[in-house]
C-alpha cells in the first residue's frame, strides 16, 4: 500500500533556508498518510526538547543532506539534493523515493486540558525522581479519565485505546463536537441525536483520577490497618496544568486518550526539569511555581508550550528564548516567545474587554492587498467607562496601536488611560500641566512622541495637504505593512481614524483603506461594528479633499 506523504509549507520554507546539516523532523502518521509538520535543529536541542511539543505530534523522521547520513531507525527522510526529496521506509526497511505534497494548513483537532496536579518535591534530587516515576505511572496506567467539557462524553484510559461513555465507542473525533451542549440548552440537546458538527471548536477536557486505585507499599497485606510514617525535607505543589494535544478530525476518538496522557506527561516532564534546576540553586522553600505559556507563531503553524516564573522579566528570559528561536531555526528578529506573544483560545476573545481583530471576516479581495500583521484590540470611544466622545478619538487609535505592540510582545506595559497620554506629553514638555485631565484633542505627532516615550518605539511621519493625495501614498503604505505590519494612526482635520490595511491598484493608482474608527460609541458587537462600517474598507473618497493628513506609522523594532 503506498502511503501518501503531506509536508507543511512552512516546514518546507523553514527548510530551504536552514543552514544545518541534520534535523529531527514530527508529524503525525496514520495508516495511509504522514504529515510532516515541523523540525528541531537537531544540534541545538537537548533531551527534553520534546516535551514542548503538543502531543500528537511524534518524532517521525530525520532531514539530512543525503541519504546517507539518515539512521534507518527514521520512518521519514527528507533530503536537501538539487531539491527537496522524500523518502519512506518500506516493509523491507528500504528508503523508497516518494512524492509529497505541500499544504498551508493542515486540519487537526485541538485538544485542551486544564487541571491541576500535586506535584511532591524533595530537597534530594533522587527523592524527587521518585515522586516523578510515581506520578508517572500513574497518569499512564488506567487511572486517568477525561471528561469532554460541556458534554458527558467520558474517555476512560484502557492500554492503548479508550472507552468511551456517553457516545458510541466508533465515533471520530470530529463526530465528538456533536456531544457538547451550551448549559441552557443542555436538558434539550441531552434529548436529541445530534448537533451540527463544529470544526472551529477547542476540545476541553479535565483530568480524573481512578478512586479505587490502591497506594499501599508493596509487601503490606490488603487486610492489615496501617499508619505509614517517614519523615523527610519536602514539599506538596499544587500546580495548574495546561495542556494541548492535536490530531487530526477523522481519528477514531477511542484513540485520543493515550494522546491526553501522553499530554499530561509531556508537561509533567517539562515542569519537573524546571522545579529540579531551581533546586539545584535554591532551598525547597524558595521555590518559584511555574506558568505555563502556549504559543502559536505564524511561521510554525503548530502550539509550542514553555514554562515562564513571573517573577522573571523578559529581560532576564532573553537567553532561553533565543535557544528556542535556535532549536527551531527562527531568526532573530522579532519576538515569537514573549508573554505578549501567548496564543489566544476562544475564551481569551470571549474574557477580553476590547474585541480583537476586528476585520476578520471581511471580504479582502483585490488589487494588491496589505493587511496589519498579528493581533491589536479595538479601542473607541465610551469604553471604560469614560466619556471622550468629540474629543479622544486620536488616544484611543494610540491606544489600538500600543495593544498591537502589547500583543506582539515588543511591549509589557499596560495600554495607557487617556490621562497617563497626557502626562506623558506634559513629562516631555509638550503640553503644559493644565493639560491634564482635560479634553483637548491630541494628534498624529504627539501619538509618535508618546510611543517613543512610553514603549521606546520610533515613527515615520507621512503627510498630505489634502485628502485626494492620500491614495498617492498607496505604494509606500502596502511597503509599510508589508515590512512593519503596524497600524497607522491618521489625523485630518479634527478626526483621527486608525489604517489597517490597504487595497492598492498599482495601475491605475487608486486604493481602498481598511478603517478601523474609534468614534463609535456603541457596546462591542462585531456584527454592528463591521456591517456600520466603523471598521470596513473605505474608498479613497473616503478622505477630505479640503483638509490636511499627517500619519504616523509606527517602526517595528528589530529584537526577539
Amino acid at each position: 500500500m503506498s502511503i501518501k506523504v503531506v509536508l507543511l509549507s512552512t516546514l518546507v520554507k523553514r527548510l530551504e533556508r536552514y543552514q544545518g546539516e541534520s534535523a529531527v523532523l514530527y508529524g503525525i502518521k496514520s495508516v495511509k498518510t504522514v504529515t510532516i509538520v515541523t523540525f528541531l535543529n537537531q544540534q541545538k536541542v537537548d533531551e527534553n526538547y520534546e516535551n514542548i511539543l503538543p502531543a500528537g505530534l511524534e518524532r517521525i523522521g530525520a532531514f539530512g543532506l543525503s541519504l546517507d547520513e539518515i539512521n534507518s531507525d527514521n520512518y521519514v527522510a527528507l533530503v536537501q539534493e538539487d531539491k527537496l526529496k522524500c523518502y519512506v521506509q518500506d516493509k523491507d526497511d528500504n528508503f523508497k523515493n516518494t512524492p509529497f505534497k505541500t499544504v498551508e494548513t493542515v486540519d487537526l483537532a485541538t485538544l485542551r486540558i486544564q487541571t491541576h496536579i500535586g506535584i511532591q518535591l524533595s530537597a534530594k534530587e533522587e527523592e524527587t525522581d521518585g515522586f516523578l516515576d510515581k506520578l508517572l505511572d500513574k497518569i499512564n496506567s488506567d487511572a486517568a479519565s477525561f471528561v469532554m467539557d460541556k458534554s458527558r462524553v467520558i474517555l476512560s484510559c484502557n492500554g492503548d485505546k479508550s472507552i468511551l461513555y456517553g457516545a458510541p465507542q466508533d465515533v471520530n473525533v470530529e463526530e465528538l463536537t456533536t456531544y457538547i451542549v451550551e448549559e441552557e440548552d443542555e436538558e434539550e440537546t441531552v434529548k436529541a441525536k445530534k448537533k451540527s458538527v463544529d470544526k472551529d471548536v477547542t476540545l476541553l477536557f479535565k483530568l480524573f483520577w481512578s478512586t479505587v486505585l490502591d497506594d499501599t507499599p508493596s509487601g503490606v497485606p490488603q487486610c492489615a490497618p496501617l499508619i505509614y510514617h517517614q519523615r523527610r525535607n519536602s514539599l506538596v505543589l499544587r500546580l495548574s496544568f495546561d495542556t494541548i494535544s492535536v490530531v487530526p478530525w477523522s481519528d477514531p476518538a477511542e484513540n485520543i486518550g493515550p494522546i491526553l496522557c501522553m499530554a499530561v506527561t509531556r508537561q509533567l516532564k517539562l515542569i519537573m526539569e524546571d522545579l529540579k534546576e531551581q533546586l539545584r540553586h535554591t532551598s525547597i522553600k524558595n521555590i518559584d511555581i511555574p506558568q505555563i505559556f502556549h504559543f502559536y507563531p505564524e511561521s510554525l503553524q503548530h502550539f509550542v508550550t514553555l514554562v515562564y516564573h513571573p517573577q522573571r522579566s523578559e529581560e532576564s528570559l532573553e537567553n532561553y528564548r533565543k535557544e528556542v528561536h535556535q532549536w527551531f531555526d527562527l531568526p532573530l528578529n522579532r519576538p515569537v516567545f514573549k508573554r505578549g506573544n501567548k496564543h489566544w483560545f476562544p475564551e481569551d476573545y470571549e474574557n477580553n474587554r476590547q474585541l480583537i481583530n476586528t476585520h476578520m471576516g471581511l471580504n479582502l479581495t483585490g488589487s494588491d492587498v496589505a493587511l496589519v500583521q498579528g493581533r491589536y484590540a479595538y479601542h473607541h470611544y465610551m469604553q471604560d467607562n469614560f466619556d471622550d466622545n468629540g474629543w479622544g478619538c486620536a488616544y484611543r487609535s494610540l491606544q489600538s496601536i500600543i495593544s498591537w505592540f502589547r500583543l506582539q510582545g515588543y511591549a509589557n506595559r499596560t495600554v495607557p488611560t487617556h490621562q497617563e497620554i497626557q502626562q506623558c506629553l506634559v513629562d516631555i514638555g509638550d503640553k503644559a500641566p493644565s493639560f491634564v485631565k482635560s479634553r483637548q484633542w491630541i494628534g498624529s505627532m504627539e501619538v509618535s512622541f508618546c510611543l517613543q516615550t512610553l514603549i521606546g518605539i520610533e515613527s515615520t511621519i507621512l503627510n498630505v495637504s489634502s485628502g485626494s493625495e492620500m491614495k498617492s501614498k498607496g505604494r509606500q503604505l502596502v511597503e509599510h505593512f508589508r515590512t512593519h505590519g503596524t497600524p497607522i494612526m491618521i489625523g485630518g482635520g479634527v478626526l483621527a481614524h486608525t489604517i489597517i490595511g490597504i487595497d492598492y491598484n498599482e495601475e491605475t493608482g487608486d486604493a481602498r483603506f481598511l478603517i478601523l474608527d474609534p468614534h463609535y460609541t456603541g457596546g462591542e458587537d462585531l456584527r454592528i461594528i463591521q456591517n456600520k462600517g466603523w471598521c470596513n474598507w473605505k474608498p479613497s473618497s473616503f478622505w477630505k479633499a479640503d483638509s490636511f493628513y499627517n500619519m504616523c506609522l509606527p517602526l517595528r523594532p528589530t529584537t526577539f
